[in-house]
């Protein structure tokens, strides 16, 4: 008797991992879906910073280096700079593709061809903040931590 009792037991353990993985095998398709879309959401930026560039433009000048600075300074796998550049045909025609590839289409539309100043841009298409030559580094800085802050 003790020995049926062992070899059911024995068994039903060595049936339990089998049963397990039959069902890990049925969902784990589903599993690796929903971790690659929660990746997905993970890696993306909480803010673009979408810049509003021309080479003739003195704005700009000032601005590049001070955005560069302060998003170094700030969590930058949290924000994405892209640069709409306006300084030739070539470069207008990639900065409408860059825009539908970052699908920021809107943000395009809604400032046009103007230079000299970055928008910051939440996970919902809206712009939170306006950058200026105005602002120094560390006001860039503050406004740049603020929208993360505020997009979390």
């Amino acid at each position: 008797m003790k020995f049926s009792l062992l070899m059911a037991a024995f068994a039903l353990i060595m049936a339990f991992p089998l049963t397990a993985k039959a069902f890990d095998n049925e969902k784990m398709p589903k599993l690796q879906a929903a971790s690659e879309t929660m990746e997905a959401e993970m890696s993306d930026p909480a803010i673009k910073a979408v810049m509003f560039y021309s080479d003739t433009c003195g704005s700009c000048k000032i601005l590049d280096p001070r955005v560069t600075e302060a998003m170094a300074i700030i969590n930058p796998e949290k924000i994405e700079l892209v640069k709409f550049d306006f300084s030739n045909k070539e470069t207008i025609t990639a900065t409408r593709a860059l825009a539908t590839s970052k699908n920021i289409d809107g943000v395009l539309q809604e400032f046009g061809a103007k230079t000299g100043f970055v928008v910051l841009v939440n996970n919902k298409g809206e712009v939170v903040e306006r950058l200026t030559k105005k602002d120094e580094t560390a006001d860039i800085a503050g406004k740049l931590a603020m929208s993360i802050a505020n997009a979390s």
